[in-house]
């Protein structure tokens, strides 16, 4: 099985295509053919520039590029996603912003603390209800922060209320860890979406048996959390899943309105520019 295929990529596994494993900047590492390790590539000035040029890749997509093995490779060509996961963009810069693309399952993750807010959940479903050839779970994390039993109360709860598939878990005590893992099969890629401080890379480095994804405390006094992750990345685990980790989002707005409300649903704070 060639890198590309590992990465997720289903069809013939041809030279010049690749997948965005991870973007920081102007720079993309690829996964592909060409090479056993990451390929580093920017776009081919002016290749997205054109009217009726496909989007900007952002890390989970699949593109064409030419491989320069003695310097930087070039990135020509976003090819059609079959999965994508969008908000409008919280500092009105665009009409929309990508969080997530060819995904498997999108993992709308809560936490079972001060986080926990049925509108916001809510929200995420109503941007989900569009996303393509993909499916919506949701799922409740710090299970262990509640009484034992009632995490997974709630999830149920919450099922009858969105008809959606529910699941709690917690990384502390491993309560429902071994139902999500047998969710997901290897190749297929799960994004993981919510605000900064449910735990979302926790679950990463729980489902990787490792850290690979850096984490940070939740504040006490306030019970937010704080920006762990700044950048998206597939991580392969060790069962081949991939997992998109995605930063924690703020605001959930949803495309087409004139005002952009914080995921809390209580608020119209926009954040400054």
């Amino acid at each position: 099985m060639t890198r590309l295929e590992e990465f997720g990529w289903k069809g013939e596994a041809a030279p010049g295509i690749a997948r965005v494993v991870r973007s920081h900047g102007d720079y993309y590492h690829l996964a592909c053919c060409e090479s056993d390790s990451d390929v580093i590539a920017r776009k081919k000035k002016g290749a997205f520039m054109r009217e009726d040029a496909s989007p900007k890749p952002v890390t989970g997509d699949f593109v064409k590029f030419v491989h320069n093995p003695g310097g930087e490779s070039m990135i020509v060509e976003t090819l059609e996603r079959f999965s994508v996961f969008e908000r409008r963009d919280a500092g009105a810069r665009r009409s929309s912003q990508t969080l997530a693309v060819n995904f498997d399952i999108l993992f709308i993750t809560t936490g079972l603390n001060e986080n926990y807010s049925p509108a916001r959940i809510a929200r995420f479903l109503a941007l989900a209800e569009n996303m393509g050839r993909a499916k919506a779970v949701l799922l409740f994390t710090k299970a262990d922060l509640l009484a034992p039993g009632e995490g997974a109360r709630l999830a149920k709860e919450a099922c009858g209320m969105f008809a959606t598939e529910s699941l709690a878990v917690s990384t502390v005590s491993g309560e429902g860890l071994e139902r999500l893992r047998a969710m997901m099969h290897p190749r297929d890629t799960v994004s993981f979406v919510g605000s900064s401080g449910v735990g979302k890379s926790s679950l990463v480095n729980a489902l990787a048996g490792e850290d690979v994804a850096e984490t940070l405390e939740v504040q006490e006094w306030s019970g937010k959390g704080r920006h762990a992750t700044t950048s998206r990345t597939i991580y392969k685990l060790a069962s081949g899943v991939l997992a998109l980790d995605t930063p924690g989002v703020r605001e959930i707005g949803m495309i087409g309105e004139t005002e952009t409300v914080l995921a809390k649903g209580v608020s119209s704070h926009r954040w400054r520019k």
